[in-house]
């Protein structure tokens, strides 16, 4: 495999710090990058954040570098070529060291203390693997003011028809689900029987539910807890340019065409378990109604994200 390895500052086996890796893949997300790091820093819980750049073509490596000369817990992977997000995750999980491993995304940031409630919630509930709420900031939008909204939610944690997990959903307590959010607290014996599946190509829809199911079908526990909260910055646009549309049209495609594979590769778990899940036992019937469902969904929040933005555009004018 070709890529680069930096590191610096500390040893990687300093016992300063805790026992999570967090492990991190970007493409071309060198702003937010600056952003979200700093965040799972403030967290003693983490001895190391490795950050796999999956051949960026931005100042990623630049940003990457100033950011560990401030602290030698991250560590940096660069693949030369892209070679898609559920490779760039796997080559995280190869060089995490330490018994827990946070596998997050480039614009998701935990809020305080959530790293500590999901460690120990791990431990109290007997869990493998177990994801906190996920709270998703829509364009000009506050952590507070999507807090609020987010708290409207009465959708339970998994909706087992389209096989989506709510990441606002709220219980009382923690409770054993199907499916979690993309940003999960795994241990490390799990990670050393499951992979990623490299078969979701493109948008890389589905990776995370289809490495959750097979966890699920191996007999591990999954919890989700809604009193760890990490929040999902608005990344709309990135890298789109002005084509709109075709960009659209090619995100919906990636998402009916993984969604079919994931189904099929899961058919004979989710006939015995989740049964509601195929439309008469079709994977393409249930992707076809997957597809248009999250085709609605996602015409509905690019409409809104418009209106808002020429709105501020107005509100910047008039200055």
């Amino acid at each position: 495999m070709a890529y680069e390895l930096h590191q610096m500052g500390v040893l990687r086996d300093s016992k300063k710090y805790g026992a999570i890796s967090v492990v991190m893949p970007t493409y071309n997300r060198a702003e937010i990058l600056a952003k979200v790091v700093p965040k799972y820093l403030q967290s003693d819980l983490v001895g190391e954040v490795i950050i796999v750049d999956d051949g960026s073509q931005d100042n990623t490596k630049t940003v990457v570098t100033e950011l560990m000369e401030r602290d030698g817990r991250i560590h940096y992977i660069g693949h030369q070529v892209n070679q898609g997000r559920t490779y760039a995750r796997n080559s995280g999980i190869d060089y995490a060291r330490l018994e827990l491993i946070l596998i997050t995304e480039d614009d998701v940031a935990p809020s305080p203390d959530s790293l500590e409630i999901l460690s120990s919630h791990l431990a109290s509930s007997n869990g493998d693997i177990i994801a906190g709420r996920r709270i998703w900031l829509r364009l000009g939008e506050s952590e507070l003011e999507a807090s609020i909204r987010a708290d409207r939610s009465r959708r339970p944690p998994v909706d087992r028809r389209f096989l989506d997990h709510n990441s606002h959903a709220q219980t009382a307590v923690d409770v054993q689900v199907e499916l979690l959010g993309a940003t999960m607290l795994v241990r490390r014996h799990i990670v050393s029987q499951i992979r990623f599946a490299n078969c979701y190509a493109g948008n890389a829809w589905r990776e995370e539910s289809d490495f959750q199911l097979l966890a699920a079908s191996a007999g591990f526990r999954l919890i989700f807890c809604p009193h760890a909260v990490f929040y999902h910055y608005d990344r709309h646009m990135a890298g789109r340019g002005s084509n709109r549309i075709k960009s659209g049209l090619n995100y919906i495609y990636w998402i009916f065409r993984n969604n079919i594979i994931f189904l099929q590769r899961h058919r004979e778990y989710l006939k015995t378990n989740i049964p509601e899940s195929l439309i008469l036992g079709s994977p393409i019937l249930s992707s076809l109604l997957y597809t248009a469902y999250r085709s609605v969904w996602l015409i509905w929040l690019e409409s809104r994200r418009m209106r808002l933005s020429k709105e501020k555009q107005k509100t910047s004018s008039a200055r």
